[in-house]
């Protein structure tokens, strides 16, 4: 009897074992379909958040290069006004010596000339007057110039500081661009991770029902015990928060993740690791793992603030520490001050 009992007994656990399998076969394709999209996406907003962070910085550098260009034209300036004054007052004394030289009606040039004692005094005063006229007439041509030099350098530097304008305002358009951009990939990556979930959590509704069911027939009660993460363990947190200021300072570095250079999900990452906890290194992918907290109402010390391409680590008070952008450092700023919308905030403690 005990032999027929374990034969039945074994027949429906294989056959319900079958059936499971088949269930999961099903799901299997789209799950796997998914999740290569997933991955596609994320890498996508990965490549993304990198032409983010070289357009700030260029835009940096332009914003420096516009800064000089406007202290060349302001000392471009002063040296035009200054020349302008030098060439008004030389331009005064000429003609103060012509009216003196000329405009005199007490005494004709002709008299001047018959006053002369001989012919060689007579051509000593031509002589003279000629060079006065020569050396005014120097001055000026060369006050004229050097004006001319100076209004050349400053329409010549207006030119550039135009040029350099009309960069900024593309780049500003450029980046409005890739931030909307952004914003469409992460809607897509939304949508893709949400679609994932639902496939993967129907496929366990569905394995999970015929498990129920294989269980019942075999006459099997069995004590599923599925390990899940620690939650709400403050000591971790406040590890991490510690951690993390102890790192203010260190070097921006693309694809770092040690103390020698950071990038954003680089640290997040290396913070938790140090406590035995491994969340993805994908900025993108940190904004689905953990668990969800409701705002940054409800946001504590050691959870991770998420953006679009982007992560930093939640320090209370409304602030963050994260690694900037290239040429950036870790720094400690709010958490409303980087010029992009909070996505999620994700507790892994």
């Amino acid at each position: 009897m005990r032999r027929r009992i374990f034969k039945g007994f074994a027949a429906i656990l294989l056959t319900s074992t079958i059936t499971v399998s088949t269930v999961f076969a099903v799901y299997a394709d789209d799950v796997d379909k998914l999740k290569q999209q997933k991955k596609q996406t994320e890498q996508e907003l990965d490549d993304l958040q990198n032409q983010w962070a070289y357009l700030l910085q260029q835009m940096d550098d332009l914003e420096l290069k516009m800064a000089n260009k406007s202290d060349e034209i302001d000392a471009a300036n002063v040296k035009l006004k200054e020349a302008e004054k030098v060439q008004a007052a030389q331009y005064d004394d000429m003609k103060l010596r012509i009216k003196y030289m000329y405009e005199d009606q007490s005494v004709s040039l002709a008299e001047v000339f018959l006053t002369s004692s001989d012919m060689s005094t007579m051509l000593n005063k031509a002589v003279y007057m000629q060079e006065v006229y020569n050396y005014d007439r120097n001055k000026l041509d060369e006050m004229a110039n050097t004006a001319k030099e100076i209004q050349d350098l400053k329409t010549s530097l207006e030119n550039d500081k135009k040029e350099l304008d009309e960069a900024q305002a593309q780049l500003t358009e450029k980046q409005a661009l890739l931030y909307s951009t952004i914003q469409e990939t992460q809607a897509k990556a939304d949508d893709v991770s949400s679609q994932l979930e639902s496939a993967v959590k129907k496929a366990a509704e569905v394995a999970a029902k015929k498990e129920q069911e294989r269980l019942a027939a075999a006459a099997v009660s069995i004590q599923q015990n599925i390990a899940t993460p620690a939650k709400g363990d403050s000591s971790v947190a406040n590890g991490v928060v510690s951690l993390a200021y102890s790192l203010l300072g260190v070097p921006y570095v693309s694809g770092g993740s040690s103390p020698s250079g950071f990038d954003c999900s680089g640290f997040t990452s290396y913070l938790f690791r140090q406590y035995g906890i491994s969340i993805s290194r994908s900025s993108s992918a940190q904004a689905y793992g953990g668990t969800a907290v409701n705002g940054l109402a409800n946001a504590q010390p050691g959870d991770v603030i998420c953006y679009p391409g982007h992560v930093g680590i939640y320090v209370g008070g409304g602030q963050m520490i994260h690694a900037n952008v290239p040429g950036g450092s870790v720094r400690l700023v709010g958490v409303n001050s980087i010029g992009m919308s909070v996505i999620a905030i994700r507790r892994y403690w």
